[in-house]
């Protein structure tokens, strides 16, 4: 039987290890700084931006999205509703931005204009508004009789 030596697995093993926590702590380190945003999408530079695109009359329903994700990440969910509805003005069949819009309304409080929202697309996109009825946010909502009701229509005209 022979007999391999250990050191050389072991020095290889050790420096892979160092490697990896290095990697990892690097990573996060990095993440964290992306996650400040160094003013590419942070509240200020974009309502800068809407500023700058509403005096060149080009603004976009990306830069409207962009800011109501923004305005949710800061918890400011009214206002990023609003934002959404900026963006669904410019794009009507964006399906992102009205999942986001329901989100925002949810999160906001707002029952009478989520109410409104789901009611307008549980007749235009029945599955989106099946998903959103499905989602945390909203299910606090699915006890008023009105949402029960609207939530139960939204899964009979998604299966039709």
């Amino acid at each position: 039987m022979t007999r391999h030596p250990r050191r050389p697995a072991l020095l290889v093993l050790t420096v892979a290890t160092v490697l990896g926590v290095f990697y990892i702590s690097a990573w996060g380190y990095i993440e964290r700084l992306w996650k400040k945003d160094a003013g590419n999408q942070g509240i200020a530079a974009l309502e800068r931006r809407i500023a700058d695109e509403t005096k060149t009359g080009k603004i976009t329903a990306a830069t409207w999205r962009a800011y109501g994700d923004a305005l949710g990440d800061a918890k400011q969910y009214a206002k990023a509703a609003t934002a959404y509805r900026e963006a669904l003005q410019l794009e009507p069949g964006s399906r992102d931005a009205k999942f986001q819009l329901g989100i925002a309304l949810a999160q906001a409080g707002l029952a009478d204009d989520l109410y409104a929202f789901q009611k307008d697309l549980v007749y235009g996109e029945a599955k989106l508004a099946v998903e959103l009825f499905e989602r945390p946010e909203t299910q606090k909502y699915l006890a008023q009789e009105r949402f029960a009701a609207l939530a139960k229509e939204a899964k009979s005209q998604a299966m039709d």
